[in-house]
């Protein structure tokens, strides 16, 4: 699949209060320009459900509630969902689209564009600049080889293609960015998880 047809999903869930939580998700082409943009509404949690949850509270209404909900209601079907919260990985069902978390790494660069670096299950460094250390990319591990290693596979050709025409980064801090305004422009009285 050529570079620019491919599009990526960037999907995010942060606090914006205390115990309120909002998340965003965009869908862009391989040039980073936004195909698609959804966003929740403010999700409070109500003291029963902090004193019930817990610490899995967070993780919960980030993972379940809100990124899993705006998944299920993108139009656009991503060929890679990239999420910059490792926690989100694995409350996300991986089997049905490629959902991967992406972090800027520390090592040294690889040898050249595009290059992998195997490292812990269901983790890798790939080499996305001609210089600068490689990305830590993580996805799901579903447990059978050959559909792990193909998995892999695929989000690192994803990945190298549209590297080659976007900062696979930005368009991240974009969302959150959205979110943050969307929350400060109109604070309404979030409804409860």
């Amino acid at each position: 699949m050529a570079a620019a047809k491919l599009t990526i999903g960037y999907v995010l869930a942060l606090p914006v209060a205390e115990s309120v939580f909002m998340g965003g998700a965009m869908v862009t082409d391989a040039y980073g320009l936004p195909l698609e943009f959804r966003y929740t509404e403010p999700v409070r949690a109500t003291k029963l459900q902090r004193v019930l949850y817990g610490d899995v509270l967070e993780k919960y209404i980030q993972a379940d509630v809100i990124a899993g909900n705006l998944v299920s209601r993108l139009e656009q079907k991503p060929e890679l969902i990239l999420v910059f919260d490792a926690n989100l990985l694995s409350s996300m069902d991986g089997s049905k689209q490629k959902i991967a978390w992406i972090s800027p790494g520390r090592g040294t660069p690889l040898k050249e564009y595009g290059a992998l670096q195997d490292g812990p299950d269901g983790e890798f460094s790939l080499q996305l600049t001609e210089s600068g250390a490689p990305m830590r990319i993580r996805y799901q591990v579903t447990g059978a080889v050959a559909s792990d290693v193909t998995r892999k596979s695929e989000i690192a050709r994803i990945l190298t293609d549209c590297g080659r025409t976007m900062d696979l980064l930005e368009p991240q801090t974009r969302v959150e960015t959205a979110v943050k305004m969307l929350w400060e422009e109109a604070p309404e009285t979030p409804t409860a998880g």
